[in-house]
């Protein structure tokens, strides 16, 4: 029986710990290395009368609430099946587990799949209607998912929904077909002028959306284009804000002519630029009724510009899409995120091998939450951020709410806090600092009082007080 539903263990707080080691160092790619707290459960807390400690203070009040939470989770990119494909049948299914299952391992809700190839991919770049140069397919007559099926993509999809049926799945597209590009390639350039290419584009779309729902994976949401304001040497497509709103009103008209529900989430870039470009598909009437969410990236910029553009457009969702990050300040960042109103966070390639591939990105990637050793591919260690961002995705159920409470100091500890449809309260705590840091909670009439490691994070999760 779960904690929460034991009436004598109401005023027992759990309690799990996990550290940074060595965070964004290249050596995790070559060899693991021991890490002090792996989502390590500790010794349970007591909820006691509130008194005059003299140290900092979290205060939550549970029924100030706030948005509600759709997920978290990583993606699904090709260099991640790819190298998952050279494992056994057992280490794949404990790989599975471990990211998905929400018991034994760090029970990740939520999935973002590519719609073709990105730059993490070990294979020739592609889309789903590829043609020789000069041809055309308005119809879509030779338009298939072939590739994702032949390569594992569906077939691994299908197996983790298997395992966690209630998963979510989005879909992001690097890049149209090159026919309908002004160069002619699915590398740089731009969708070409003319209403009967984003017609096309919105009618490829949908029918991805309609081919992955034949396979069984129902996607939650799509986002129009990846990084639409980069144009560089791997799939990519440059698209303003007015012709990313044209876009979104055609793709939303498909959906609606052929009874699909998948949301449309505009933008998908940096924090930077989020105002430039969300601001002019979201203030034209019709561009506003066909987006549901906004998606964001970590790259340049501030989280904060997520709280502004809510206030601007509270109607629609804020989800941040993509950014890995590393130790205990990319935990304060999680904590940012979601404190600036984000529904939901997935980090950027899962799994990476022990020569750090495969993949095609123009630089040379950072350690991913699990390396597999290329020597004996059924070998494979978590880094630290594995964990790390296991302490927000196992115990935020999906239909949480955020609620109020102070976000602290990052010369102390700071935190985010979130009531769970089951009436558990979750409060992620970080220690950014040198030195074991000694807090307390207050919430409600009780206070719960803990001392956290250097460099490390905690979640507290306890049985609502009403």
């Amino acid at each position: 029986m779960s904690l929460f539903l034991n009436k004598q263990m109401k005023d027992e707080v759990e309690v799990w710990w996990s550290s940074e080691k060595n965070p964004r160092d290249r050596a995790w790619f070559y060899s693991p290395s021991p890490i002090s707290y792996e989502l390590e459960q500790r010794e349970n807390l007591l909820a006691t009368a509130p008194d005059v400690t003299p140290i900092p203070t979290i205060a939550i009040f549970p029924k100030i609430t706030y948005q509600e939470i759709l997920g978290i989770g990583t993606s699904l990119e090709e260099s991640t099946i790819y190298n998952l494909a050279k494992m056994s049948h057992e280490k794949r299914e404990e790989i599975y587990t471990q990211l998905v299952d929400r018991d034994s391992g760090v029970g990740f809700n939520l999935m973002r799949i590519t719609l073709g190839t990105s730059d993490f991919t070990a294979q020739p770049f592609y889309t789903y209607n590829d043609l020789e140069v000069g041809e055309s397919d308005f119809d879509l007559e030779r338009f298939s998912i072939q590739k994702d099926i032949d390569l594992g993509i569906v077939q691994t999809v299908q197996r983790l929904l298997e395992i966690s049926p209630d998963m979510k799945i989005f879909a992001s597209p690097w890049s149209p077909p090159a026919w309908m590009k002004t160069n002619e390639d699915i590398r740089r350039g731009q969708l070409k002028e003319g209403k009967q290419y984003t017609d096309a584009l919105a009618k490829y779309l949908r029918k991805a959306i309609q081919a992955y729902q034949e396979q069984g994976i129902p996607l939650y949401a799509i986002t129009l284009q990846n990084e639409p304001l980069l144009e560089i040497d791997y799939p990519s497509c440059y698209m303003s804000p007015e012709r990313h709103n044209e876009l979104a009103i055609a793709l939303k008209k498909e959906l609606v002519l052929h009874s699909l529900d998948t949301q449309i989430w505009i933008f998908d870039h940096n924090f930077s630029d989020g105002w430039m470009y969300v601001s002019p598909i979201l203030n034209d009437k019709e561009g506003n009724a066909a987006t549901d969410g906004i998606a964001f990236h970590d790259y340049e910029g501030e989280p904060s510009v997520m709280r502004e553009v809510k206030s601007a457009y509270p109607n629609k969702t804020i989800h941040m899409t993509e950014r890995s990050l590393w130790g205990v300040e990319a935990a304060d960042r999680f904590v940012q995120y979601f404190r600036n109103w984000a529904s939901s966070y997935n980090a950027w390639v899962t799994m990476l091998d022990s020569t750090i591939g495969k993949h095609q990105w123009v630089g040379i990637p950072d350690p991913t939450l699990i390396v597999q050793n290329a020597a004996s591919t059924d070998e494979h260690w978590k880094t630290p951020e594995f964990y790390l961002t296991g302490q927000l995705s196992k115990f935020i159920q999906y239909g949480a709410r955020r609620v109020e409470s102070n976000y602290g100091s990052i010369d102390t500890v700071t935190n985010v806090a979130f009531l769970n449809p089951d009436g558990s309260l979750v409060v992620v705590v970080v220690n950014q600092t040198d030195n074991e840091q000694q807090f307390r909670i207050l919430i409600e009439g009780q206070q719960i009082i803990a001392d956290l490691p250097a460099k490390s994070v905690a979640t507290y999760r306890w049985s609502s007080v009403n």
